[in-house]
């Protein structure tokens, strides 16, 4: 078995890859990986698993963790030994500790030796190195990066075979900085061809590579173009090779600067150094074919921001600096610049300088000599003008390089027309755009396609993985010529109106089988459509922006992005009322449907039913002009709306689950509709304890979704049918729901909406008596909702906690969790949620016997569980209840309260661990289930006061 972390975890054994899941398994798995072949005590892998953080039971979470692992890898690699654990691998079989071995051996070897040794370990470094979100091992990474520092200074000292200097060559001012894998790929592009381009933006290091390379390489002769013009580079080489081969005075005369480098450069094997050919690469690319036809041991190394394009050439691209080596660098410069390095309270901003900055070497002395007069934050803050601040450079340094600017107008200089265009518009577009869009984005802002292909060419964009990318520099650049032309507005309504046209397209994936590539789609230009938003907003763009909110729509919901929705549905349907398109319909559609919210909520029954009954009327007849199906799931939600507020009491409290979708209300209703209106059917059943109707409308919503194709969607049915075959004792059947419908509903629905899945799992695993798995799972829920780092998804993780640990009986872990509560809910908590805290924290307290503080619990919990009207959060409430009355001795009360819970959720629901606990300790008789539980749960809570 090999297991490597560089570039991300890969597990392979002799019949593949080997897929580990669960972080907690990753995290032990990566353990036992530092120290392969070495047992590890219990101790220290609690300890670098879980930190100040651990489990109760630290012992046994860790026998689940590799009872778990030990099924994912192959037979006998995981085994106990005594005191701990071991994994049956050598250090050569992962690459970590291979890298690290090799390292000390080079440390320690021949210095005709060591070279190799380091070069063998940084050829193992092929991407930044993984570690688990768990645990605490930013100590590894350390170590890990001191490592290849070593190992790059032993590389770059090493000796190397033939190398001389021919004299031709620039000292180096200042050591070179990471880039080792590209030095070591020049190499070996060197080595197979005879032409060999650096390619990179202006900045990013090329020539100090190209000279790093011709420095160690042997016979050199260095020629910069930089000063030439075109018809000038025969010239400018017969001046550089004129210097290392004497030539008679009578040749010289009546020779051609061709002639003369030709008569220079014949017998010799010699490495040529071109340098800067991108503003005369015609010319370049001419005379490089020249001399490799007729100097048959010269090789050329050529560095420019775009090919050549001779026959035969090779490539290495240099793109920005690792964040790591970026920083070394950035620190580096400043101790030049002011004397000290930066603090490590000043990592933050480091960071943030380098990544604002692209990892460009240049940019960043450039930063790093402001702060001999301005403090690290006073740059970063100044790098929102970064032309304005890094104005002046190094008085020695090129032109080209003494400024921010100059860099890229050195660039923009070269471009033609188009492709000047081409850069600005390119510029609007945060995210960058797919390669399979751009005829679409050419054909809105007036450029020929191809055009983008010219600057990935010339180094000013870039194309990785289908996708048009540009650095943020060269951004904000394009972004400041668009102003001075004064084009802004309209390129930015033309980028705008095409992400529109491509949004909707791909919103039409959004339910059915295409939802996975369409919500991808969303997910990559997500800061491209939050931007051509703005823009509309500004711009008062309404037409474009109705477009683009409807197309976002769907993505907002399935990424419970509610806040979002509902700025842009109001900013583009204020003072409008034209319903004259499918997405005016939706979006007033959905504005309606929210205002509403308040009217449902009035207390008083004094708003204008009449009013929104009305605009509910003509928005089903618009609706019914532009179908969709989007409107007609919208159809059938308006039409229940609209038959509420016609039965509505004056006077009476409303809320939105007064509102009633009939069977007749998807008649004729097209599929993915349906399933939509199935659904709502379910959920209000499950919210009004009517478990009959649960069971018959989560089976319809789940088989309609299937036959839609959509996996989101039979997800979320799958939510349902799982209560359902929960509350018939179905539990095995249940978890078998939830888990497909998790894995379901992966990278679609937000972390929050993934976790109450897996939640549900845990808590079906406690009921059948699973305890270990259970508790493993919350360890896994525990770990992504704080990588996630929403309130929401927080809060929901310590809640199904406190779950657990009540139906194992640990008040006091139970009351832990909740107390961490505190500092997560946010002030606005819903009724649900805070009823539903309020009866966990009553349980934990009766389960530590504590009965008077549980009194005030429940109390806390009945008002906001009676608000909500939500049956379920109501049975919870009185549950407790019944709880407490058992406990204080009132055993017909807590029967009679058993009972209400029961009818509130319309089931009796005989594996709930905590009901278990309560009959425990009741005497009396089981009553039968009351007819109306919501009336009768309002008494039963008189008898808390």
């Amino acid at each position: 078995m090999r297991i490597g972390f560089f570039g991300g975890l890969t597990v392979s054994g002799e019949d593949g890859d080997i897929a580990v899941p669960g972080r907690g398994q990753q995290a032990l798995l990566f353990r036992l990986a530092l120290d392969p072949g070495t047992t590890i005590g219990y101790r220290a892998l609690a300890e670098d698993l879980w930190g100040w953080d651990a489990p109760e039971d630290p012992r046994g979470a860790l026998q689940s963790l590799v009872s778990r692992l030990r099924r994912a890898l192959p037979a006998g690699a995981l085994e106990a030994a005594p005191g701990g654990y071991r994994l049956n691998v050598t250090r050569d079989d992962v690459d970590v500790t291979r890298f690290a071995d090799l390292v000390a051996a080079a440390d320690s070897a021949d210095p005709s030796a060591a070279g190799a040794l380091a070069s063998d370990a940084l050829a193992l470094w092929h991407g930044e190195p993984w570690t688990p979100s768990t645990g605490a091992f930013d100590w590894v990474t350390r170590d890990l990066l001191e490592d290849r520092a070593r190992a790059e200074r032993i590389v770059r000292s090493a000796p190397r075979a033939g190398a001389a200097s021919s004299g031709a060559l620039p000292a180096a001012v200042t050591p070179l900085v990471g880039r080792t894998p590209e030095l070591r790929l020049i190499q070996e592009q060197l080595g197979a061809s005879r032409l060999v381009t650096v390619l990179g933006p202006g900045g990013a290091g090329k020539t100090t590579l190209a000279l790093e390379t011709a420095r160690a390489l042997g016979d050199a002769i260095f020629a910069e173009l930089a000063p030439a013009s075109r018809g000038e580079v025969w010239t400018a080489l017969e001046g550089v090779v004129g210097r290392s081969v004497r030539l008679s005075d009578a040749s010289a005369g009546s020779r051609s600067p061709r002639e003369r480098v030709h008569d220079a450069l014949a017998g010799r094997s010699v490495l040529l150094v071109l340098d800067n050919c991108e503003h005369v690469s015609d010319e370049a690319a001419a005379v490089v074919t020249d001399l490799l036809r007729g100097a048959p041991g010269t090789r050329v190394l050529a560095t420019s921001r775009e090919p050549l394009g001779v026959p035969g050439e090779a490539f290495v691209e240099v793109g920005p600096l690792p964040s790591a080596d970026g920083a070394e660098l950035f620190a580096q410069r400043v101790r030049a610049a002011s004397g000290s390095v930066p603090a490590e309270a000043d990592a933050a901003v480091v960071d943030s300088i380098v990544r604002r900055l692209d990892g460009l070497p240049l940019a960043l002395e450039l930063a790093a000599a402001k702060t001999r007069t301005l403090t690290l934050r006073e740059v970063d803050q100044g790098l929102d003008d970064r032309f304005a601040l890094l104005s002046a450079g190094p008085r020695a340094a090129q032109a080209r390089h003494q400024t921010l600017r100059a860099l890229i107008d050195w660039s923009w200089d070269t471009l033609g027309t188009g492709e000047r265009r081409a850069l600005m518009t390119a510029a609007v577009f945060p995210d960058g755009f797919a390669a399979d869009d751009v005829a679409v984005i050419a054909a809105r802002v007036g450029v020929d396609p191809g055009a983008y292909d010219a600057l990935v060419d010339r180094s000013l964009l870039t194309r990785r993985d289908g996708r048009f990318r540009m650095l943020e520099t060269v951004r904000e650049y394009g972004r400041e010529r668009l102003r001075v032309s004064g084009e802004q507005a309209e390129v930015s309504h033309a980028a705008a109106d095409a992400l529109a046209d491509l949004a909707l397209a791909h919103d039409a994936r959004l339910r059915g089988p295409g939802l996975r590539e369409g919500l991808a789609w969303f997910d990559a230009n997500d800061e491209n459509l939050s931007a051509a938003i703005r823009f509309c907003v500004g711009a008062d763009e309404r037409e474009t922006g109705v477009r683009l909110a409807r197309a976002r729509l769907w993505p907002w919901v399935l990424r419970d992005r509610f806040a979002e929705l509902q700025q842009s549905v109001t900013a583009f349907t204020a003072d409008d009322n034209v319903l004259d398109s499918e997405a005016r319909v939706v979006l007033h559609a959905v504005r309606l449907m929210m205002s509403s919210l308040g009217v449902l909520t009035d207390p008083t029954g004094e708003s204008d039913l009449s009013g929104f009954a009305q605009r509910t009327s003509t928005l089903l007849a618009a609706a019914a002009d532009h179908p969709s199906d989007l409107t007609a799931a919208l159809s059938v939600l308006l039409r229940a709306g609209r038959r509420a507020m016609a039965e509505h009491t004056p006077g009476r409290p409303w809320t939105p689950r007064d509102v009633r979708i009939d069977e007749d209300d998807l008649a004729g209703v097209p599929l993915w509709a349906r399933a939509v209106g199935h659904t709502a059917r379910a959920g209000g059943a499950s919210n009004a304890g009517d478990i009959d109707l649960l069971g018959v409308e989560s089976e319809r919503a789940l088989l309609a979704f299937r036959e839609a194709g959509d996996p989101w969607g039979e997800g979320f049915a799958s939510q349902l049918r799982s209560e359902w075959l929960m509350l018939e004792g179905r539990l095995e059947e249940a978890l078998e729901v939830v888990d497909r419908s998790g894995a379901a509903l992966e990278g679609l629905a937000s972390t929050s909406d993934s976790l109450q899945q897996h939640a549900r799992g845990a808590m079906l695993l406690v009921r059948l008596g699973r305890v270990e798995e259970a508790q493993a799972r919350m360890r896994d829920i525990d770990a992504a909702a704080r990588s996630e780092g929403s309130e929401r998804a927080r809060a929901s993780a310590r809640l199904t906690a406190a779950g657990i640990a009540i139906a194992v009986g640990d008040g006091a872990a139970a009351l832990r969790e909740l107390d961490r509560l505190g500092d997560i809910f946010p002030a606005d908590v819903r009724n649900e949620v805070a009823a539903w805290a309020a009866s966990e924290r009553a349980r934990a307290l009766l389960l530590l016997g504590r009965p008077d503080d549980a009194r005030d619990a429940i109390r806390a919990a009945v008002d906001p569980a009676v608000r909500s009207a939500d049956h379920p959060i109501m049975s919870d409430v009185a549950l407790a209840l019944a709880g407490w009355l058992a406990t204080t001795g009132r055993s017909a009360e807590a029967a009679h309260a058993l009972a209400v819970s029961a009818g509130l959720r319309g089931r009796v629901d005989d594996a709930d661990p905590f009901r278990r606990w309560v009959i425990e300790r009741t005497d009396a008789a089981p009553e039968d289930l009351p007819p109306d539980a919501a009336s009768a749960f309002t008494k039963l809570a008189r008898l808390l006061e």
